[in-house]
């Protein structure tokens, strides 16, 4: 996991300092925020339920040509998943997981149509990294205990969506998105249990110009 860490953070350091040598660039800062529908995903975990939740953070934007753009993200995102106990076919409860992460995403857009146009679609695809800031279980209305250390520290996957710019101003966009997170690695820490975080957003930002 170390080593995934260590290859993304270097695409990023790569893309910044690539980002000035294309005169062409527009680039733009943004706010973002959105619902997540949380839930984790494999054969350990597959009677859990979606748990709904949040998300919200920066981007920053750089369209290096006509169609093709490059973008970084950092956001809040809270996850999890919930849970419908039974003992011998007797309900017990609901327990509810709670999982926050601090996630940095390295996106690569591609527009459709020109830069003219006031509604343009995009394609988006790329990794994203979560280190865990919080993890929290709770039984029913109760309140929620802390298992942190029941999760692995960081968690990676890969980000792929559908969305749409729309000009509201000289260079400012509106940008809905919808995006799934689907994480590659097990975010437990325990060996004979093992499941990974499925997340389904959908986001509104806007986004300004900086040059």
């Amino acid at each position: 996991m170390k080593t995934i860490a260590k290859f993304f953070f270097a695409l990023l350091l790569v893309t910044i300092i690539s980002i000035p040598s294309f005169a062409q660039s527009t680039v733009s800062l943004g706010v973002k925020g959105g619902a997540n529908i949380a839930t984790f995903r494999g054969e350990d975990v597959k009677d859990y339920d979606n748990r709904t939740a949040f998300n919200f953070g920066l981007l920053l934007n750089y369209s290096v040509a006509e169609k093709v753009g490059l973008s970084l993200e950092a956001d809040y995102a809270s996850m999890g998943a919930k849970y419908d106990g039974s003992i011998l076919g007797i309900e017990t409860g609901e327990y509810t997981t709670k999982l926050d992460y601090l996630r940095t995403s390295l996106l690569f857009n591609y527009y459709m149509g020109t830069s003219e146009m006031d509604v343009r679609p995009e394609l988006f695809v790329g990794p994203y990294v979560g280190f865990l800031m919080g993890a929290d279980n709770k039984y029913e209305d109760n309140d929620y205990n802390d298992v942190k250390d029941a999760y692995n520290a960081t968690d990676f996957g890969a980000v792929f969506g559908a969305g749409l710019h729309l000009r509201v101003g000289e260079k400012m966009w509106l940008v809905p998105d919808v995006r799934y997170n689907l994480g590659l690695v097990d975010i437990f820490d325990n060996d004979n249990f093992e499941g990974r975080n499925g997340v389904l957003s959908v986001n509104l930002g806007l986004t300004f110009p900086l040059n």
